[in-house]
């Protein structure tokens, strides 16, 4: 149990930031594990996930805020390939 706690770290400090944290095995269950895949959630994979509105919305916004941090506008498997 402790490797587990370790390995989803990410997912965990990202959900406890929120006040979240229930959603943590929601999440594993799911396939996002990591930060990168969480950046690249959006309001129907949350959907999906059967978050309801109110939590939707806040993990939304903090997962914008995160973009903006790392200055991502969109997520990385939307972003052009192509560098001027």
């Amino acid at each position: 149990m402790q490797q587990q706690s370790q390995e989803f770290k990410e997912v965990e400090d990202f959900l406890a930031q929120i006040n979240l944290g229930k959603y943590k095995d929601t999440f594993i269950d799911n396939g996002v594990e990591d930060l990168e895949t969480i950046l690249e959630l959006d309001e129907r994979h949350l959907e999906l996930m059967s978050v309801p509105l109110g939590h939707k919305l806040k993990i939304l916004k903090r997962i914008k805020d995160s973009r903006k941090e790392k200055g991502m506008t969109v997520p990385m498997s939307r972003q052009g390939a192509s560098s001027a």
